[in-house]
């Protein structure tokens, strides 16, 4: 079936006609080709055991487009001499704000500078309870910190501030080995005060305000907003895997960051991960995804979980993007005396010193 932009059938209803052509007829060959354009998602797209052998085609990188973003109408009024404000319509929750398709700077503190080291820019007093007492709302604070050891970092969420003024943090769950913020290596985001200059926003319930640079015309700007974790999800079982499934000439773009996601320790190992990205594969056998283009995305990019066997990724080009590119992670359930931690041992006499896995849910060559 081929699928094509703006007001005929969109990739939602391709993937139903396939499955109403397998469940006619299990054996049939099935090609959905994607024609030139822009796909923004509403939800992301699931490929199922009933679609094996599915091949989705896209026209090219360069050509064709799918986005957990999408588009919004937005009648600018001015704030300040610098700073626009529009109301957005409710219940839309987005971290990321992209005008004619470049992302925007949430306001911060310090500034973006390309060339600012750490997160594009740190400062040791980023959550200084002088600083902290300039915000009027200091709990939508976003703080970013690296390991003390310089290995990762880790995110927090202000939910208040204590007695002598210093912000009161959750979170911070995203490395395996925990320590002090590092003191010099800090940035703060997410704060109405810190839109101080050209590129910054800030989203206050439904109301956004923003700097525009000077080479930015805002009554033809495309403004758009992410609001999808993830783009497209293989996903079956090992009992009932998805089989030959391919993806390609595609770019994948706008996805949400997941830095307060749930994130699971690996096995001795200094980092915790979101089982999660753009592309999630997990119970399949020889999927592929080739000649496509991955970029502009939140968090993970390719995360290759649990039981998989005969994965092939190949020729894409993934850049820009918020955390790890391609991921390969089994279940922990396979393995004989897991510790997680450094500081955990299991004692000698109940280690399981069985050779090998001790299931099938990870991912292998064959």
């Amino acid at each position: 079936s081929g699928c094509e932009n703006k007001d005929s059938i969109t990739i939602e209803d391709a993937i139903a006609k396939a499955i109403e052509i397998k469940k006619n007829d299990a054996t049939s060959v099935v090609v959905i080709e994607i024609q030139a354009g822009e796909y923004a998602l509403k939800s992301p797209i699931q490929i199922t055991p009933e679609l094996n052998g599915l091949k989705i085609q896209g026209r090219g990188a360069n050509d064709v487009s799918i986005k957990g973003s999408v588009p919004v109408n937005v009648e600018w009024k001015k704030y300040t001499d610098n700073i626009l404000v529009a109301s957005i319509e409710d219940g839309l929750e987005f971290d990321q704000f992209l005008v004619d398709g470049k992302a925007q700077i949430m306001a911060r503190y310090p500034n973006y500078d390309e060339n600012g080291g750490h997160w594009q820019g740190h400062t040791s007093d980023a959550i200084s309870a002088e600083r902290v007492a300039t915000w009027k709302n200091p709990k939508s604070a976003i703080v970013h910190a690296m390991h003390s050891g310089e290995w990762g970092g880790f995110h927090y969420k202000a939910v208040g501030v204590d007695s002598i003024g210093n912000l009161t943090l959750k979170y911070g769950h995203q490395n395996n080995r925990p320590s002090k913020m590092h003191p010099k290596y800090r940035m703060v985001e997410n704060v109405f005060e810190e839109l101080d200059s050209a590129g910054e926003w800030f989203l206050d319930g439904n109301t956004l305000y923003f700097w525009p640079s000077k080479n930015i015309n805002l009554e033809k700007a495309k403004v758009e907003v992410v609001t999808q974790k993830h783009l497209l999800e293989i996903v079956g079982t090992e009992e009932k895997p998805v089989v030959n499934v391919k993806v390609e000439g595609i770019k994948f773009e706008h996805s949400q960051r997941t830095l307060f996601e749930e994130y699971e320790p690996l096995l001795r190992s200094d980092w915790t991960i979101y089982r999660g990205g753009a592309v999630v594969i997990e119970g399949t056998k020889n999927v592929s995804i080739n000649n496509c283009e991955f970029t502009n995305l939140g968090g993970n990019v390719i995360m290759v979980s649990n039981y998989n066997r005969g994965t092939t990724i190949t020729n894409n080009h993934i850049h820009d993007c918020g955390a790890t590119a391609i991921s390969f992670v089994g279940n922990p359930s396979a393995v004989r005396s897991p510790s997680f931690q450094y500081s955990e041992f299991v004692p000698l006499a109940e280690m399981d010193t069985v050779r090998g896995p001790k299931n099938n849910n990870y991912p292998s060559k064959a």
